[in-house]
């Protein structure tokens, strides 16, 4: 049983595709990052590139049909018995660029990703076609002259569901109703929902949505099941037992690929103590939100954290601070004054670095001092000048005990939404993982999840455990990256978090070969190589 795997991925929907029992034939992305880890697994599997598989590093703009034959075809697996037909494509499209509750890019690239993924359904013509994406997909319309694979321009605000439909109808296919599954509805310890749509060829048995294995809530897997062994000396759950033995099969000899030795990608990240406080400040299964206002009813001793008030007095006062040292410079390093961006850059980064000596240690002074002293090519004398005048006369806006009292009273939240953006920062998505229930949605940046009993972000593994994959799938590459990098990287957390769970992938793709099965045997077919695999 012969498919295609686009928009791969690192490989999330891939593991389910093969635990299912289908062999992929072709798969492709465009990203050079997943390929390495996409690739690595594939041979430990037993998927050898060239040999019984093809992975294309390809934008899908790029792909034909033609092609696609044509690289599973000079594969070693079929030079002698040439596929002609592919029982099922899988692959979810990018469609952002489409309009969402109102907003949209008329010229995002990616508009076009989703008419390419029809233009290969069209050329291939598998058995099976499934559609995967986020649930905001139901509600996404097209731009206005967006014309189609089949010749057709659809009007303004058309609803891209209706556009599958109508397109895959044109091409031959009956389409189920779309769904939005939620992945803790079938083994997977995360509220992830993703529209699927499915559709069947008119010629074979049509397939149908799964149903859900843990639909109930005392059925459905936990945090604490996923995480709770990980680092520790407790047994492992049945759910990370499953994880640790392998779920995914070797295509030859069958038998899953487990890793009982060595836990991959968990590698824990090291954080400040400004960070660490402020995520210590988290209660299990507590949101940004929620803590925001439980501060706001309840007050917070910033004496039981130290790091945080400097954090906060850093803000309260740094506009009072900053003019403050302006005039010290006047005289001392007037060079630091300039109104250029490159002066300005200069004098923010002066501060900053100041601020770190005013609050700094007695046995980390004289090395940051004249660490500080050298890079700026200022002399130690002035440079004790300086401190000697910001300890003096820094931080009169708002005092250390003014700063305790706010908090403690109940006055940040609603007096100065400031403060509570240095104790908390802007990131109100941020919440602390309840052991006890279900993660919620993984996303592709790391902080945005709290260990639920340690003060600090899930590891790589964590999240593949939350996502179950198997712990012998081992993703390659930077753990994360930041700023602009973010458009051409893809690290690990962003592998993950993009990825679609594989137990969820499982039971689709299991509904795939229930239905291929039931076609061949009313029809006979099968080839010698369907019956492989």
């Amino acid at each position: 049983m012969h498919v295609v795997d686009l928009f791969c991925g690192a490989g999330g929907f891939s593991e389910g595709i093969l635990q299912a029992g289908f062999h992929i034939v072709f798969s492709s992305d465009r990203s050079a990052h997943v390929k390495e880890t996409y690739e690595n697994r594939h041979r430990q599997l037993g998927l050898v590139q060239g040999d019984n598989t093809h992975f294309e590093l390809a934008d899908i703009r790029d792909l034909t049909g033609e092609i696609i034959f044509s690289r599973i075809n000079n594969l070693n697996f079929f030079r002698e018995n040439h596929l002609t037909e592919i029982d099922a494509i899988f692959g979810g499209p990018p469609c952002q660029g489409f309009s969402i509750a109102g907003r949209r890019d008329r010229d995002d690239p990616r508009n076009t990703l989703f008419r390419e993924y029809l233009r290969i359904i069209s050329e291939v013509n598998p058995k099976y076609v499934v559609i995967e994406n986020v649930e905001g997909l139901m509600s996404m319309e097209l731009n206005d002259g967006f014309e189609s694979v089949s010749g057709v321009v659809y009007p303004d605000r058309t609803r891209v569901a209706e556009v599958l439909e109508s397109e895959l109808t044109h091409f031959g296919y009956h389409i189920e109703q779309p769904r939005i599954l939620n992945a803790s509805h079938y083994g997977v310890p995360q509220r992830r929902t993703r529209a699927i749509f499915i559709a069947s060829r008119h010629d074979v048995v049509p397939a149908r949505y799964p149903e859900p294995t843990t639909p109930e809530l005392d059925e459905r897997v936990t945090v604490f099941e996923a995480l709770g062994d990980l680092g520790t000396n407790m047994e492992p759950s049945a759910y990370a037992e499953s994880l640790r033995n392998g779920r995914t099969p070797h295509f030859i000899t069958r038998t899953p690929v487990a890793n009982l030795n060595r836990i991959l990608n968990n590698e824990k990240s090291s954080h400040s103590s400004v960070i660490s406080e402020r995520f210590s400040l988290f209660r299990e299964g507590e949101s940004a939100k929620n803590l925001e206002t439980r501060i706001a009813l309840n007050g917070l001793n910033l004496i039981d954290y130290p790091n945080l008030l400097n954090e906060c007095l850093f803000v309260a006062n740094k506009e009072s601070n900053r003019e403050t040292l302006r005039v010290l410079l006047e005289n001392i390093a007037p060079e630091f004054l300039g109104e250029n961006e490159v002066d300005q850059k200069r004098f923010n980064k002066l501060y900053r670095v100041l601020w770190k000596l005013y609050l700094s240690e007695e046995e980390n002074f004289t090395k940051l001092a004249n660490k500080t002293a050298k890079e700026f090519g200022i002399s130690a004398e002035d440079l004790n000048v300086i401190l000697e005048d910001c300890v003096n006369s820094w931080n009169t806006h708002m005092t250390r005990e003014q700063m305790l009292d706010f908090f403690l009273n109940n006055q940040a939240v609603t007096s100065n939404p400031l403060l509570m953006e240095a104790l908390l920062t802007k990131k109100n998505t941020r919440s602390r993982l309840d052991s006890q229930g279900v993660a919620p949605t993984m996303l592709t940046l790391p902080d945005d999840f709290i260990h639920p009993f340690e003060d600090r972000i899930l590891t790589v593994r964590e999240m593949a455990r939350i996502q179950s994959f198997d712990d012998s799938f081992e993703f390659i590459g930077k753990r994360t990256t930041g700023g602009d990098r973010r458009r051409d990287e893809v690290p690990q957390y962003t592998q993950v978090g993009n990825a679609v769970p594989p137990l969820l992938a499982f039971a689709i793709a299991t509904e795939i070969r229930r239905a291929l099965e039931e076609t061949n045997a009313l029809t006979g077919s099968g080839t010698e190589q369907n019956q492989l695999i």
